[in-house]
C-alpha cells in the first residue's frame, strides 16, 4: 500500500546538495546567525548557526557555515528560533475553509495541521477530493487528513458512504495521517459487523485511530484501546488525561469554545507524582472563527506557560510530541538537521507568537502577516458550490406535528441536550406559544422531502435563525415567529446556504456559505467580524451557552447526547429511540 514517508519530495540533487552544505562543501542558501536555539528533544535553549540547503535545515551547531555571494543571511540577534508548530486535530470546516484556516495558522506559527476530512469526502467525488488534498499540501502549506469510519449523523446517505471499497482508497491515501474521530466506537464494542469491519480495516491500514470519548470511564476506555485507539481529545479533567496515557494512548489537550480546559487541565497534571507530558499535544479542535482571535498553537502555549507548565514542555507538546504520534519526526518537530526548515522567531520564549514565520525555508509571514498572497481554492472546480435555491417555504413544514406528543429538548449547554417532558397539543389547546426561553426548532432537508420538528428550551428568544451550518448539510431552523422562520428559511437556501438571523421583522444578518453550505470562501480576517457579530446579537437575545455555532452545527449530530433532530426524526441518542419521525412531503 502506498506509505507516505516524506512531505516534501527530496530529489537526489536535493539530497546531495543537503550533505554538502552540512560538510562544508558547498554553501548555505541560507545562513541564520546570533539566535538562540530550542533543543526540543532537551529543552536547552544555545546560541547556534543555522544554515539551510533549501528547504531543509542542513546544520545546527556552534561553527559558521560556507557562504558566498548568494547565501541569504538572516540576523536572530536577541530572537528565539523554535520550531513549527503542529495543530494535532482541526476541522478546516468550521465556517472557514482549509485555506482560511491554513493561511491563518501559518502566519502564527502553526505550519502543520492534521485535519478531519468528513464533509468533503461525503460531498466531493472522488477526484476532486483528491485534488483539494493534493491542494492543501503544496508550499507553504502541510495539511495533512484523517479517513473517517462514521458519520456522526442518522443520514442513510453519509452512513452508506463508508463501504469497504472507498473506505480502503482513503485509509491508504499517501495525504491520510490517521484513522478516526471515532464517535460510534458502541457499535464496535456490542460486535455490530459492519462497525466492526470498518474499525478492522482502518486498523490495518493505519497505526492512528483517534477516538472520541467524552467522560468515559477506565473500563471503557480499556475497550476501546483494545479495538484499536491510540489517542483521544476528549479529556476534560487531568484523571482523564491520566486514564489515558496509562492505557497507553495519547492525549489532546484542548482548548476550545466549548470546552475551554487547557489551563485547568494543565495546573491538575502538574500536581500529580507522575509525568505524562511526553504522551500530551495541543489542539484547537476546530473553534469557529471568533475562536481563535487569539491564535491556534500559540494560544495554546501561552495557556499551558501560564498555567505553570516549563516553556521547555509547552513547546515540546506543541511540536515535537504530535510530530513523533504521527510518525513525522524525520521531517518537522524540531531544529535539527535534515528536517524541513520550518522556523519560527520568537521574541522570547515566553511570547510564543512569532515575529517572523519561516516554512520549507522560505519567510512566509511577518508580525501575524502573510508577505505573498496565495491564489484562492477555485471551489467552482472542486464540485463544490452549492446551487442557490428560490423556494417557498410553507410556514406550516416548520412548526410542531400536533397529532403526536411534541418532543422538548433542553439545553444544557452548547451541544449537550436532554429530553424534557413532551407537550400534549390537545392539553395545550392547539399549537403551543413559543417564547419564556422556548423555541420552535426544526431540520428541513434543502431539497424539501422531509421535516424533523421539536420545541427546544434554554437557548434565548428571536423570531428566527436559519443555518445550513449543520452536520448534516441540511437547514436547521429555530425561533418563535413562524412566518420569520420560513422567511430565514428560504434566505439562506437562496444563498445557497448560509446563516440568517431576523428578529423584530427585521434581517440583522446574513452570512453566505456557498461551499457545501458550511464554509464561506473568505479569509479569517473577513470572517472574524461577521461571526463575532453574529454571536453578539444572539448573546444580546439571551444565548448563554459557550458557542452558538457549535448549538447550530450540532443540532443534528448523533454522537453526542442526548436528543436531536435528525433526517429519520427527533432522536434518543443513548437508546436509539425515534421520539418521534420525521414528515414526509
Amino acid at each position: 500500500m502506498p506509505m507516505r514517508t516524506r512531505l516534501r519530495e527530496l530529489s537526489l540533487a536535493d539530497y546531495e546538495r543537503l550533505v554538502a552544505v552540512a560538510t562544508r562543501r558547498q554553501p548555505a542558501s541560507t545562513w541564520i546567525r546570533n539566535g538562540r536555539v530550542l533543543l526540543i528533544q532537551t529543552g536547552e535553549v544555545w546560541p547556534l548557526h543555522i544554515a539551510l540547503s533549501g528547504q531543509r535545515i542542513a546544520y545546527v551547531g556552534p561553527d559558521e557555515p560556507r557562504v558566498d555571494e548568494s547565501t541569504r543571511i538572516i540576523d536572530a540577534q536577541g530572537q528565539v528560533l523554535v520550531p513549527g508548530y503542529i495543530e494535532p486535530h482541526a476541522h478546516p470546516f468550521q465556517i472557514y475553509g482549509p485555506q482560511a484556516l491554513a493561511e491563518y495558522a501559518l502566519a502564527r506559527g502553526t505550519t502543520v495541521l492534521i485535519c478531519d476530512s468528513l464533509p468533503y469526502a461525503l460531498n466531493l467525488t472522488e477526484p476532486a477530493l483528491a485534488a483539494l488534498l493534493e491542494a492543501m499540501r503544496q508550499p507553504p502549506f502541510k495539511l495533512l487528513w484523517w479517513a473517517r469510519i462514521d458519520p456522526q449523523t442518522e443520514d442513510a446517505a453519509a452512513a452508506a458512504w463508508f463501504n469497504a471499497e472507498r473506505m480502503e482508497r482513503l485509509l491508504t491515501h499517501p495525504d491520510v495521517a490517521q484513522a478516526g474521530e471515532w464517535t460510534q466506537w458502541r457499535d464496535v464494542l456490542d460486535g455490530q459487523p459492519e462497525a466492526t469491519a470498518n474499525v478492522w480495516r482502518a486498523w490495518q491500514h493505519q497505526p492512528r485511530l483517534e477516538t472520541h470519548n467524552p467522560g468515559a470511564s477506565w473500563r471503557t476506555l480499556a475497550r476501546v484501546a483494545a479495538a484499536g485507539a491510540t489517542a483521544c481529545h476528549e479529556s476534560m479533567t487531568a484523571e482523564d488525561v491520566l486514564h489515558r496515557v496509562r492505557l497507553g494512548m495519547h492525549a489532546a489537550l484542548r482548548h476550545s469554545t466549548i470546552r475551554p480546559d487547557l489551563a485547568a487541565l494543565v495546573q491538575g497534571l502538574i500536581d500529580q507524582p507522575v509525568s505524562v507530558w511526553p504522551h500530551v499535544f495541543f489542539t484547537t479542535d476546530g473553534s469557529p472563527p471568533q475562536g481563535l482571535a487569539g491564535g491556534l498553537i500559540d494560544e495554546c502555549v501561552r495557556i499551558a506557560m501560564d498555567s505553570g507548565l516549563d516553556p521547555a514542555w509547552a513547546y515540546r507538546a506543541a511540536s515535537y510530541n504530535p510530530a513523533l504520534y504521527y510518525g513525522l519526526a524525520h521531517e518537522v518537530g524540531s531544529l535539527s538537521p535534515g528536517r524541513l526548515a520550518d522556523i519560527l522567531f520568537l521574541e522570547d520564549l515566553r511570547a510564543p507568537t512569532p515575529l517572523r514565520v519561516m516554512a520549507d525555508g522560505e519567510w512566509v509571514a511577518e508580525a501575524g502577516r502573510w508577505r505573498v498572497p496565495q491564489p484562492a481554492l477555485d471551489w467552482s472546480s472542486l464540485g463544490a458550490l452549492t446551487p442557490p435555491v428560490q423556494r417557498t417555504v410553507p410556514v406550516e413544514w416548520l412548526l410542531p406535528d400536533l397529532a403526536q406528543p411534541i418532543p422538548v429538548i433542553g439545553f444544557r449547554n452548547a451541544v449537550i441536550t436532554e429530553a424534557r417532558q413532551p407537550v400534549s397539543a390537545a392539553a395545550a389547546g392547539g399549537l403551543p406559544a413559543p417564547g419564556n426561553g422556548r423555541l420552535y426548532a426544526a431540520l428541513l432537508s434543502r431539497d424539501g422531502r422531509w421535516v424533523t420538528t421539536a420545541l427546544a428550551e434554554g437557548l434565548g428568544e428571536w423570531q428566527a435563525l436559519a443555518s445550513t451550518y449543520s452536520l448534516t448539510g441540511d437547514v436547521a431552523v429555530l425561533g418563535t415567529h413562524p412566518q420569520a422562520m420560513a422567511t430565514a428559511a428560504a434566505r439562506v437556501l437562496a444563498m445557497g446556504g448560509g446563516i440568517c438571523l431576523i428578529d423584530h421583522g427585521e434581517e440583522l444578518g446574513a452570512l453566505p456559505l456557498p461551499v457545501l453550505g458550511m464554509v464561506s470562501p473568505l479569509s479569517m480576517d473577513q470572517l472574524m467580524p461577521q461571526v463575532q457579530r453574529f454571536e453578539e446579537l444572539l448573546r444580546q437575545r439571551g444565548y448563554r451557552h459557550e458557542d452558538p455555532f457549535y448549538t447550530l452545527q450540532f443540532l443534528s449530530a448523533t454522537h453526542l447526547p442526548e436528543v436531536r433532530l435528525t433526517p429519520a426524526g427527533v432522536v434518543h441518542v443513548r437508546t436509539g429511540r425515534l421520539l418521534q419521525p420525521a414528515r414526509r412531503f
